[in-house]
């Protein structure tokens, strides 16, 4: 059987832009259902890991390597009096909800120092936030010891999210994502945990027995895939069709 193939010029021009987009957006959905497959795994090693049993351990942890995010912990806090809250605000569905943020010192048992890292100890509701002293957990900033709750790894900010991310506000004490300008944590002992943070539940009795958490994160990216390589399918049938009509395919 022989083929006679005599392409539009115009049409194949266009046809040939679509495909190269329809194509490359069914590969950024693959690369990204690589991305996000590892991401539960690492998310589903940590959650069932054994509890963090100090800030030694996980910063051991984060320099072998391994999956911390959503990961209980126990820690050694000790006071800080005076200590700055910070308002990073967040929309829910509902309303608008504050998270609380405070600087706790750590005991490092390694150096025999204390070190800070920052804990969130409770989420408010915008009409409760300026009452600053009923949001506080006096049990973190007058006593010694030992505290509980999720370890969370923050991610940087990229490029396009820094340009449409609401910009923080000093002077209202109002950010719109954890440490997003870098500027917290300075004239504070530092640790290597300036990216992490841990969620405390004020009224647990030990790490163990914290229930796992598991966070909701959707892996649609297969269907997206498959959308997009469909579309571009499609797009050569429809492409050959034309051509078929038109006499300028011919078997």
């Amino acid at each position: 059987m022989k083929i006679q193939f005599r392409p539009m010029p115009w049409l194949t021009g266009i046809v040939a832009v679509m495909l190269i987009i329809l194509i490359s957006l069914g590969v950024w959905q693959y690369q990204r259902l690589q991305w996000k497959t590892d991401l539960l795994a690492e998310v589903e090693a940590s959650v069932i890991a054994p509890p963090l049993t100090s800030l030694d351990d996980l910063e051991r942890a984060i320099e072998a390597g391994e999956p911390v995010d959503f990961r209980r912990i126990t820690i050694n806090t000790f006071p800080v009096k005076g200590a700055p809250i910070y308002h990073v605000y967040k929309s829910q569905a509902g309303g608008v909800f504050w998270d609380i943020f405070i600087p706790i010192q750590v005991f490092d048992s390694s150096t025999r120092k204390r070190k800070s890292i920052f804990v969130i100890a409770r989420t408010v509701d915008a009409a409760k936030k300026e009452n600053q002293f009923d949001a506080y957990p006096q049990t973190l900033q007058d006593t010694y010891g030992k505290a509980y709750g999720y370890v969370r790894a923050d991610h940087p900010m990229g490029r396009v999210e820094s340009w449409v991310k609401s910009k923080p506000n000093r002077e209202t004490n109002r950010w719109f994502k954890f440490n997003q300008d870098g500027s917290w944590g300075v004239g504070m002992p530092r640790s290597t945990l300036l990216s992490h943070y841990i969620e405390i539940e004020l009224d647990a009795p030990n790490a163990e027995d914290l229930p796992i958490r598991r966070p909701s994160i959707r892996n649609n990216h297969r269907d997206y895939m498959l959308t997009w390589f469909s579309f571009a399918f499609l797009l050569l049938i429809f492409y050959g069709l034309i051509h078929r009509r038109a006499g300028r395919l011919t078997w």
